[in-house]
Parts: C-alpha cells; structure tokens; sequence
C-alpha cells in the first residue's frame, strides 16, 4: 500500500501547502522519510512561502537569496520554544540608567553614554554615543543648558530620536534624531509642548505627538508633527485628533507605522464617562506618510471595528494593553488587545486575549489593502546628511470623530433611540446622552484566546506580574512574574517565566455520519472543541526544599534571572522572539536578555553545562561602572548577598499544592511600574554637563583613549566583560554544520 512518502513530488509539495506549519515541522521530527521537508532548499521555500511569508526568518532568507532550510528550522524553533518556555539564552548584557527595546535593538543610557546593541543579530559590539558632546554639537546655547534630563524615545532603520530637557531657567526641551549608522545629526528642533510625547519613524519620515491641545471642554486632545528625513523639511500641517480619545499609550491608545502609513488607535468611544451606554468600538485613522493631509486621512466606522458590549461584565483596566502587530501569514496590521473581565458578572475574573482585523471603507470595494501591505524588499536605508531645524508650523488638519448610530443630541429633543434595544435602561436616556449601540456580531474563536483565570492554584496580583505579552504566531501568553518562596517571609525576588498556550486539536466529525462538521455557534464550546489547552508552565522549574535535593545548576540559572545585588524595581519589554527586562532598587540596574531563537548567540556566553567558579562577572563592567575586583560579588555556590556571609537558595515546595497570598500593601499596586504589553514609558537619565564646558572633556570614563573630537564611535559590547550568562542551544560539533543545529 503506497503512503505518503511514496507521492510525487510535486504532488506532496501540494498536499504540505495546505498542513499547517507546525505539524509539517512534527512531521519532519518525527519520521524520517520525511526529514528533507525541513532540509531541503526548494521544499522548505515552498513552506515558508505558503505559511509564514512575512515572519522575519524568511524576509532575511529571501533578502540573502537561500538558506530557507536553516530559516524554517529557526522559526519552528522560536514558535515551540515560546509555546514550552523554554528559552535558548539568558545573559546579563548591561547596566543603565534608562533603556528601550524595540525589534531586537536594545538602546541603552549609561552616565553620559548612550549604548545601541543589535541582540536578535548577535552583535557583539555596541556603537557608543556621548551625550555631552552630541549636545554640545547640536544645541548652540547649552552653556546656558548644562544640566538636564536625556530620554530615548525610539529607534528604528539605524535611526535613535531622543529628547534633551534643560532644567535651567528657560526649561526648553529639543527633540534629537541621529543616524547611528552614517553618524549623522538627521534632525534638531525645539519643542514646544512634550506632554506624553511619543515618535515613531522610518528610514524617510519621522512623526512626533504631544496629548497638549485643550479643546473647549478642558480636554487635551492628540497633535502630530511630520518631518521628512530625505527632503530636511517639516510638513506644514500638523495632524490634530481631536476625537481620539485615550491618553496612555499601549493601553487605550497606540500609534505604529505601517509600510506607507502611519496609524493611530484607540479603545475608547468618549473622554467622558457614559453613564448609559451598551457598545464600545475600537477606533482606528490612518494618512500617508509623505502626504499627511485631511484629503487622505482615512477613519474606520464602528459597524465594522466592533470591540465588546459592556453588558458582558466590568473590566479592570489596569491590566490591559493594546497593541498593533503584523501577522506573519498575511502582512496585515491587525489589533490585539488583553483584557482582564468579569465575564457576564461572574464572581471570577479572566485574562483574555482578542485579535480584530481592521476594516478600511474602502478596501471593502477591491476586498484587499494593498497599501497596508509592508515592504519586502531589503531593510537598507540611504545616507542622510545632518539636517537643520526647521519651524514647525502651527495650522492644523481637524479629524472629524468616530460616527456613532445616534444623531447629534440636540437642545430641544431627547437622542434618537429608535435603533437602541427595547429594555428599561433605553427609558432613562436624556438629551445629553451619547449611546452607542450595535448588535454583537460573533465572536471568532481563531481570534479569541481565553487565557488563565482565578481557578488556577498558583495566582499573581498585578504589582507580582512584571511584564505580560501575547504571542500570536505560537497563541502563547508569556508572563514575568515574581514568585517568592512560600517560606520566606522577606518575600525576596524570584523572576520566573510564566507561559499557557494552547493548540488546534484534530478535526471535528459527525458521531452518527463520521464527516467533517462546523464547530458549534456557541462560542465557549466552539473553543472546547477546536482547541487543547496546555498546562501553565513556569521556567525556571521549581526546586526542592531539601539541600541534598538541590540542582545547583538550577540555581545558577534563578541567579541569572534575579542578580543577588540588583533585586527590586523590574520593568520589562518584550518582542516576538525576546524580552528584556532591568532589575536593580538603584541605579545603575542590570540589564537582563531571554531570548526564545536559537539562532542569537552572544559571543563569550557560556553553554549549560554546570556551574563555574565566577561570581556575578569580571572585567571593567562588573556594576556598570568600571569598578573593578573591589565590587561586591555573589557567592557561586549559593548566590550570597553582598555584606551577607549567607547564601541564598531558590527553592521551591512545589507549584501545584500552594497558592501565592494577595499583598494588600498599596492594594497590590507597589512597585508596579511597567507598561502592560511591556512598552513602559521610555525613562531618561540626567545628565550634568558642569564638567563638560566644551565638546572635548566629559565625565565619562568610556571616553578614555577616544578621539576628543568624536561623538560616536564603536566598541566591544558590555556583556562580552561581563560575563555572565547561559545558551541552553546544542552545540555545533565536527559532524554537522551550524545550519543542522539550528
């Protein structure tokens, strides 16, 4: 009898283009006749070609002209090592005063140095900048200036923008942008307004906001400004939003640019709070890049951007985040958002996860966005020379608000509820009211990912949970969270992975006629039946209480996670294949790296192998600083405390027979500082420049050697002298190559 393996090739090329990606990977694994489906060149094109298009493994595959073998290995590795949390590197990669993380790239502040490491590439040198001299250069009175505040904003196609806010008399505030690449000063403008202000950029166009203009109402509404990079020159009208409502970035607004586009987002429906009200709508614009005008501003309308029916149950806000992410299948910009609800008024709240596509009037004509779709083409960007400051003008392009199914309420007549549902609530509804209703449509159980809730053993409050983030491409959400042991009263930090994902289960058949059916209309059921649900799993595992039980090598691995002299304060963010966290209750904090692809390996990053004889790292960045051997060390046999003859051990009594007791203190909000999604607010450092009168003395020791005229420069990464970290990867041997690996 002729299987599977037997068919044409052509033909079993056909029948692998309609099996899902991660079965054709378990399929390869697991048989070996058909182990060339993740070997073989052409075959594994095909694959990727059909199934992930737009994941980065194959733009980088496609721009390089092969390797799509070794492309689809890494992505089935990074999607499994999410679902399983089961990370391939862990390592102390710096120390700071602030940072961001954006795509891989980590930008980072230390004294007056700004520090940009390229992680997802294995970058194993940094490129430098000194604050001081790039201001010096830049702003002609910063003798007036010295002292400030220096924010990293965003970084992108070898770009970093940043603000610097004199603390002087004057207060001015100047907005930075540098090609870190070409190094060159692209962009210096003073600002006017920096409430919540954000900047999103490519290689062509830079675009700031500020929430900064008061309506009529005392309300502060959204205003972006546009500069093209290539033409030196501000676009001469600003893009006011005065009907978007939502003022926390990642949570009820967020804002992304998408191929040819820049888009705004939001959650909310009003700035007031309805105290009649049935439907909330997610709200979405969007204009040009290189002609942001109202003649091309395009809006959603709410009967397509449908979000939830407030009757389904209260939500706590606190835990939510919004976010704007391209799908790896298709190259389309869709909504995820998180929200913790009570849902239909259960005594239980749940964490869940929805996915929306965004629906453009017009696209419905053609069926297809073409313009959404991002570029494919190689991620290069042109040298730029630097630019001088242009004025930002001060006319404004009005954005007309979200339609609404009720008229405009008048003075003299109550709303029209002739569209509203026939219940008591509809009788209460003054002429001041602004209700918004819409009949539920249903909900898409691909695109509902109900995630963990109160009947779990093991429980965080919010100030425990770190940082939370949701994987579309593996349906996994992954969570930071500090776990103390149960016996010790201190409640000392213990960083531990936290992952639930689930899987497509087999195909849904008739008990009486044995074909293939439609899963159930009910959605809870329609989610029962088409998906299996994993266990929570924790990473690192639990310990046991036992000393003689102990896995020393376990605890090497909890002390890379919590650095026994940088405990307390941890922020995190996250991408789709890594996360970055710092930890510390002073400054300078560490610096850690997770990374979830194999294919990321930071050079001098030992593999899993035991533990070795050095304490928290060695070399002239042991605390950030340059301290040298008189910094305080970690004892490597227990992870000791500095001033401590102790040694502390991560033990564990076992995650299925204990619960984590609520902390009342503060209402479990203490400590909790980071952005739901892992996006917190970019932190800024301060810097004084008393010791710095002109552009060829700074107070840094990193400028030693270095030329006195330079601003940027490059050199070995920090965490090639630490030292510290683990690749839990398989090693390369003489047998195979590093593509087999992989």
């Amino acid at each position: 009898m002729f299987g599977l393996h037997s068919l044409p090739y052509e033909v079993l090329a056909n029948v692998v283009s309609n099996i899902n990606f991660d079965d054709i990977f378990n399929l390869a694994i697991t048989c070996k006749n058909f182990g060339f489906l993740i070997k073989e060149e052409s075959m594994c094109r095909i694959v990727m070609q059909s199934k992930i298009p737009y994941s980065n493994e194959f733009l980088v595959a496609k721009s390089i002209r092969g390797r799509y073998a070794r492309a689809l290995r890494r992505a089935a590795k990074r999607r499994n090592a999410l679902t399983e949390v089961s990370p391939y590197t862990v390592a102390t990669v710096g120390f700071c005063d602030a940072y961001i993380y954006r795509k891989g790239i980590l930008c980072y502040i230390l004294d007056d140095i700004v520090r940009i490491l390229d992680l997802h590439n294995s970058g194993h040198h940094e490129i430098v900048i000194s604050i001081p001299k790039l201001l010096n250069r830049v702003i002609s009175d910063i003798q007036d200036n010295k002292k400030g505040a220096f924010q990293i904003l965003h970084y992108s196609d070898n770009i970093i923008s940043c603000l610097y806010r004199s603390l002087g008399p004057d207060l001015t505030s100047w907005l930075i942008a540098v090609n870190a690449r070409d190094q060159a000063i692209l962009l210096v403008q003073e600002l006017d307004s920096i409430d919540k202000i954000f900047v999103r950029h490519n290689e062509e166009f830079l675009y700031y906001g500020t929430h900064s203009e008061m309506d009529d109402d005392g309300h502060k509404k959204w205003m972006i400004h546009g500069y093209d990079l290539r033409c030196q020159k501000w676009f001469p009208e600003g893009i006011y939003l005065p009907e978007m409502a939502g003022s926390e970035i990642n949570s009820t607004v967020c804002f992304e640019i998408h191929g040819k586009y820049f888009y705004a987002l939001s959650n909310q429906t009003s700035f007031e709070v309805e105290e009649i009200d049935w439907t909330s709508f997610y709200h979405c614009i969007r204009f040009p890049l290189d002609s942001p005008c109202k003649e091309l501003l395009e809006k959603t309308e709410n009967k397509d951007m449908w979000r939830r029916q407030h009757q389904e149950g209260p939500l706590d806000e606190r835990w939510m985040f919004l976010h704007l992410y391209v799908d790896e299948t298709d190259g389309e910009l869709r909504i995820l958002e998180s929200r913790k609800e009570w849902y239909l008024g259960s005594s239980r709240s749940q964490r869940n996860y929805y996915i929306t596509d965004i629906v453009w009037p017009q696209s419905k004509s053609d069926g297809s966005d073409l313009c959404s779709q991002p570029d494919l083409s190689d991620d290069s960007c042109p040298m730029f020379s630097p630019a001088d400051a242009a004025s930002t003008s001060t006319s404004h392009t009005t954005i007309s608000g979200p339609s609404t199914i009720s008229p405009e309420p008048s003075h003299h007549h109550l709303p029209d509820n002739s569209r509203l549902p026939n219940c008591q609530l509809r009788r209460l509804c003054r002429k001041e009211d602004h209700p918004n209703y819409l009949e539920a449509p249903p909900r898409v159980p691909q695109n509902t990912h109900p995630g963990d809730d109160g009947s779990a053993k093991l429980t965080f409050t919010l100030a425990k949970s770190r940082l939370r983030t949701y994987h579309t491409s593996s349906s996994t959400f992954l969570d930071l969270v500090d776990d103390p042991l149960p016996t010790d009263w201190t409640c000392t930090q213990r960083l531990r992975l936290r992952a639930g994902s689930r899987r497509l289960g087999p195909p849904l058949r008739d008990q009486e006629t044995g074909l293939l059916r439609h899963h159930s209309d009910d959605l809870p059921t329609a989610l029962e039946e088409l998906y299996r649900k994993e266990d929570i799993n924790f990473w690192p595992a639990a310990q046991g209480p036992e000393a003689a039980t102990r896995d020393e090598q376990l605890d090497e691995v909890y002390r890379l996670l919590n650095p026994p002299t940088h405990l307390g304060s941890v922020e995190g963010t996250a991408d789709d294949r890594s996360m970055v966290y710092v930890t510390g209750s002073t400054k300078p904090q560490a610096l850690i790296f997770v990374g979830f692809d194999p294919a990321i390996r930071l050079r001098g990053v030992k593999r899993w192998r035991g533990l070795a004889s050095k304490g928290l790292g060695e070399g002239p960045h042991i605390d950030g600083r340059a301290t040298g051997p008189d910094a305080p060390r970690a004892d490597s046999g227990g992870g000791g405390v500095p001033g401590s003859s102790h040694s502390r051990a991560y033990v564990d009594l076992g995650e299925k027979t204990r619960t984590v007791t609520i902390d009342w203190k503060g209402k479990g909000l203490e400590g909790f500082e980071a952005d739901p999604q892992g996006f917190f607010p970019a932190a800024e450092a301060l810097i004084d420049m008393q010791w710095c009168p002109d552009s060829g003395t700074s107070n840094s020791r990193a400028h030693a050697g270095r030329d006195q005229k330079s601003w940027i420069w490059k050199e070995t990464a920090m965490y090639r002298d630490i030292g510290l970290g683990l690749n839990f990867g398989l090693e390369p041997c003489h047998s195979r190559s590093k593509d087999e690996v992989i």
